[in-house]
């Protein structure tokens, strides 16, 4: 959920919102649910260190329906533009080595780990649902005014 803090200026310039991966849902999580689970696991007293948990939020969600709750929190149209792979990938190799680009390609495009998938682990873990993205957005509304 986090990422999305990459689009404050845009936000804040009144630009439309471009995005990677327009076609593909991920069931994003809140730092605030990996930061309980992880302090849940560690302190509990049958944690070993072959546990893996794997955390996500409580729903799949398109880019664009992430940039439509930001919108809907602030009050504001915010349009968004799906960024083709070959830009995507140019604007990636920019900011980051080519091995990571490579290896969002291979879980975006090519579809090797599905993100999709929404995970128990939260309540599980700590006796609480996941934070939607609607609460981490309102909880964060003020970083994209700015």
């Amino acid at each position: 959920m986090t990422n999305t803090l990459r689009w404050a200026d845009s936000i804040r310039a009144g630009q439309p919102i471009t995005a990677p991966f327009a076609d593909v849902p991920v069931a994003c999580n809140d730092p605030h649910d990996v930061a309980a689970v992880a302090a849940a696991a560690l302190t509990a007293p049958d944690s070993g260190e072959d546990v893996v948990h794997r955390i996500s939020g409580p729903r799949a969600l398109l880019p664009a329906e992430q940039v439509d709750v930001v919108a809907a929190t602030l009050g504001i149209p915010i349009a968004f533009e799906p960024q083709d792979d070959a830009t995507a990938r140019a604007e990636m190799e920019s900011q980051m080595p080519e091995e990571y680009v490579d290896a969002f390609f291979e879980l975006f495009v090519e579809g090797r780990v599905d993100e999709t998938t929404v995970h128990p682990t939260v309540e599980r873990v700590t006796g609480t649902p996941p934070r939607s993205f609607e609460q981490w957005a309102e909880a964060h509304v003020e970083a994209f005014r700015g």
